[in-house]
């Protein structure tokens, strides 16, 4: 039960978790802030007048009833930031939300979450290497992070989910509005394939101010930020802002020099955040490796999701004797930039591995 005077509490309380805390300390619960006789909330020395009568006049048994009813009704979970399942490092960071909402299957705590974020009027440059490093990304139990909006945001979340993987879109709205309007196929994809979420109630429509505040949850949820492109006033700039301050990496795809998209990624390269040129240096980063016991098992698994292409060359392969990209672009007649990238795509998974200054075998 408290759980639903929580959902009262943080609708009333949107973008001040830190006050709401402090509230439920000094009253011991939600629960008994709903029942708190009136002299009790006006006497309290942690709210203003405005506060006191916002409190007095929302305490409506109907209401909430009908607010529980219209979470059941649309399939939405509300997570408090007490309940066990309310994500972990998101706790940890300033100001985290009192509560949020949820529409899919919230990925466990264990699993490792990276934040892609970039440029809504990427190029066409920006979009094809979130594409192909979040696509990656999906063929390893890493779930990706973004905001749904348009440009790097969409093409982490389409990479991530055409690989196989799961993908959390972080709304600056409510879960049952969907924005920018055009992406509501990509909508029911994540929820399909992870899930949305969001500290606005329901029916909360998208507005400016709204998109900062969303900001520090996407870098609250993740160990690491990665920046695909940005301006060099670029919100996504706040974001990469906030992850620092938090603690977590900044991590940073680098961009043509002379592209105002890559001003800002370019600056951040130059006061000190690590360079991602491939979804490797990510799982690097985050210590992941597949242990030789468990590569029979992990390679079976992805070989379902093998393009004809990439089965080719595994195919080609030897086992004893490596070929290089430049022979097996030749024996196959591709494109020598295609082979590099699904050898790339091919070693991340396991399948091959690459001998120093010899070329690729297939993994046993």
């Amino acid at each position: 039960m408290e759980e639903y005077y929580l959902l009262w509490l943080s609708r009333l309380m949107v973008h001040q978790g830190n006050k709401a805390r402090a509230l439920l300390q000094y009253f011991g619960s939600a629960e008994a802030i709903w029942k708190a006789d009136a002299e009790a909330i006006s006497t309290c020395p942690l709210l203003s007048s405005k506060a006191v009568q916002s409190i007095l006049q929302s305490r409506d048994p109907e209401q909430l009833d009908e607010w529980i009813a219209e979470l059941e009704e649309k399939a939405i979970s509300f997570y408090s930031c007490y309940h066990r399942d309310f994500p972990y490092l998101l706790n940890q960071i300033y100001n985290p939300p009192l509560g949020i909402y949820v529409r899919g299957e919230l990925p466990e705590d264990e699993i490792d979450k990276v934040g892609v974020i970039g440029a809504r009027r990427c190029s066409q440059y920006g979009a094809s290497v979130t594409y192909r490093m979040t696509k990656e990304l999906g063929r390893t139990n890493v779930i990706v992070v973004s905001g749904m909006a348009k440009g790097i945001d969409s093409m982490a979340h389409r990479g991530i989910i055409d690989g196989g993987g799961r993908t959390i879109a972080v709304l600056g709205c409510g879960v049952d509005v969907c924005y920018p309007p055009e992406n509501r196929e990509l909508m029911e994809s994540i929820i399909n394939h992870g899930c949305v979420l969001t500290e606005y109630p329901p029916k909360t429509p998208a507005v400016a101010y709204h998109f900062p505040h969303r900001n520090r949850i996407i870098s609250g949820l993740c160990k690491m930020i990665v920046v695909v492109e940005a301006g060099k006033k670029s919100g996504t700039l706040i974001t990469a802002d906030l992850a620092l301050e938090s603690g977590r990496d900044v991590f940073v795809v680098p961009g043509n020099v002379t592209s105002p998209l890559s001003q800002g990624t370019n600056n951040l390269l130059k006061q000190g955040c690590p360079a991602i040129t491939e979804s490797g240096d990510i799982l690097f980063e985050l210590g992941i490796s597949y242990k030789k016991g468990e590569q029979e098992s992990y390679t079976k698994k992805m070989a379902e999701n093998l393009s004809p292409e990439e089965q080719a060359i595994y195919e080609l392969l030897s086992e004893t004797e490596p070929m290089c990209a430049e022979e097996i672009s030749h024996k196959l007649n591709y494109n020598i930039q295609d082979v590099q990238y699904m050898l790339s795509l091919l070693e991340i998974s396991g399948h091959i591995r690459k001998r120093r200054q010899a070329g690729y075998i297939r993994e046993v």
